[in-house]
């Protein structure tokens, strides 16, 4: 087990470094192998393709740390890893954002968080706040994992080493302890309507 463990990571590692120079569209598995120091079947032993590799980096490095966090429930906390991880290795991430179409890093992103949050959800309270049938856990973790992975992706490809981790996750609070409504300066009506 641990063996797999250390060469997926090796595996990992090498597309990291290939993406630091080349754009991922143009990393072939030979490149990635080559990098790595093993043959290409070892590669398929551990990863369909590319795209497979960069989501693995992703949970592994981000997304198991933070649950991890989540199921002592430490939230805040486990949201401030998500973003400090993110920033430390932001040329990995902000590359991994450029990749687009069917196997999009967003996409990506977005299905990890959905799987953390769907986790967390608590339906009762749901239920207790809400008889609307379409606020189902469902729905509260697509809404939560789309908008914090839209959120990451405008940050780390703003390249504004300006914005903390934690500006981002006070940022994020207050979005969403917001409706839409608070941020639009409502217009006034003609006198005499």
């Amino acid at each position: 087990m641990e063996r797999k463990k250390m060469t997926k990571a090796l595996i990992g590692e090498s597309l990291k470094v290939l993406m630091h120079d080349h754009p991922f569209e143009k990393i072939t598995i030979k490149m990635i192998t080559d990098e790595a120091g093993v043959i290409r079947p070892t590669f398929y032993n551990y990863f369909c393709d590319k795209y497979e590799v960069v989501e693995w980096i992703f949970n592994e490095n981000i997304i198991e740390k933070v649950r991890s966090m989540f199921e002592q429930k430490m939230y805040t906390e486990g949201l401030k890893l998500l973003f400090v991880c993110m920033k430390n290795d932001c040329t990995f991430y902000k590359k991994a954002f450029e990749i687009t179409g069917q196997n999009a890093f967003k996409d990506i992103v977005k299905n990890s968080l959905y799987q953390l949050f769907i986790t967390e959800v608590n339906f009762s309270y749901i239920e207790s706040q809400s008889t609307n049938p379409l606020l189902t856990p469902e729905m509260v973790a697509a809404f939560y994992s789309i908008s914090l992975a839209n959120l990451l992706q405008l940050w780390i490809r703003s390249n504004n080493q300006e914005y903390t981790a934690e500006n981002m996750v006070e940022a994020y609070a207050f979005l969403v302890s917001h409706r839409i409504q608070d941020f639009i300066i409502p217009t006034e009506k003609p006198a005499g309507n």
